[in-house]
């Protein structure tokens, strides 16, 4: 055994938490960005993994996901990613700022926030309705109706979309709101009121559950009504069934002319034999790139501990995404703690069943 070998397994491994269920079925992607952090020797020493299924709110209880939170903090984790859903992130925020242990989140809330929460968003409720405010004007489209279903990030959603109607000069002519257990009739008399505005497009905003169902496409078929229509992230739901998001442009984060998803995808068949789960889709790219941060993180730890990390997360700059359009980069800062940089969200649709590239984000002449 060589100098380098016996001192690699003296060394206690660093911790890491994965926090809610999905990572289970991420665990391949997670693993790669840390073996090839190991490889590029970016990482110096052993690493181990641990798991906690209940990430609390929206499926189960905000004491549970705290709980579980703790329960990786207790155990020695550096950093902590997950609580990937907006209602979890919210609450976990004051527990990740207290405890002093980073916790990195897809969730795309401005209200997760401090100086351990970090966000590499799967949507952003700032940015999904400047992208679809800046897609209805330039196609034209100057008189929306908007679906809002009602969850926490539907608030914040419905604000930034009326702000960036504001801005580029689109009117908000009808809004109805529903719930996770609204059925497809009842739905179909909330989009009957929608198109009686006299609308040129519709808009959704919010989480994807009733498109998933298909119970917005039922009630689109009722009414015979096939308008132009865009959504949030939660368009990228696709995955779960394309004909149920037929007709539909939304925000996405997979993007075909990003040269490092190919890549990625590439060393993981390579390295696996197989696609990723829910391939293709931007979520295991988005796994990986957390991943990949949190190695970065710890490379450039100032000390190993939760504060050391933290700071390792700020002193990231220009890191190359597979998540995003060709210019997104992770990058974070004392106070900057929204990782992604560039064109991290663009545009995609579902046409003919399968999905399309729809293009980045282009500046109207408003800007």
């Amino acid at each position: 055994m060589t100098s380098i070998e016996d001192r690699w397994l003296r060394l206690a491994p660093v911790r890491i938490g994965w926090l809610g269920m999905e990572w289970q079925r991420f665990e391949r992607e997670i693993t790669m960005a840390f073996d090839e952090a190991v490889e590029r020797g970016v990482l110096d020493r052993r690493y181990e993994f641990l798991f906690e299924d209940d990430a609390g709110l929206p499926q189960g209880t905000a004491k549970g996901g705290v709980d579980a939170f703790r329960r990786l903090v207790d155990a020695g984790c550096l950093a902590v990613a997950g609580a990937n859903y907006t209602d979890s992130a919210m609450a976990l925020a004051e527990h990740a700022n207290a405890l002093h242990v980073p916790l990195i989140s897809m969730a795309g809330t401005d209200a997760f926030h401090g100086e351990y929460c970090f966000r590499m968003g799967n949507g952003d409720v700032g940015g999904d309705p400047a992208l679809m405010v800046n897609w209805l004007k330039r196609q034209g489209h100057r008189r929306v109706a908007v679906l809002a279903p009602w969850s926490p990030i539907g608030e914040e959603y419905f604000r930034f979309f009326r702000q960036e109607c504001r801005r580029l000069g689109v009117s908000v002519a009808a809004v109805e709101t529903v719930d996770s257990g609204t059925t497809a009739d009842a739905l179909a008399d909330k989009l009957a009121v929608l198109r009686a505005a006299d609308a040129d497009a519709l808009a959704w905003l919010g989480y994807g559950g009733l498109v998933v169902s298909g119970a917005v496409r039922a009630a689109l078929e009722k009414l015979a009504w096939d308008p132009p229509r865009i959504m949030t992230t939660a368009f990228m739901q696709y995955i779960w069934g394309f004909e149920q998001l037929e007709g539909w442009v939304g925000i996405d984060q997979w993007c075909p002319e990003n040269p490092r998803m190919h890549r990625f995808h590439e060393r993981f068949v390579a390295r696996y034999g197989e696609d990723p789960w829910m391939w293709p889709n931007a979520i295991p790219g988005l796994a990986y790139d957390m991943a990949a941060a949190v190695a970065e993180a710890l490379h450039r730890a100032t000390v190993l501990t939760g504060p050391g990390v933290k700071e390792g997360l700020e002193r990231i700059r220009f890191m190359p995404a597979v998540t995003g359009g060709p210019n997104t980069h992770i990058a974070g800062g004392p106070y900057d703690h929204q990782l992604f940089k560039g064109d991290w969200l663009h545009y995609g649709r579902v046409r003919n069943g399968a999905l399309e590239f729809a293009g980045l984000f282009a500046p109207t002449d408003d800007y």
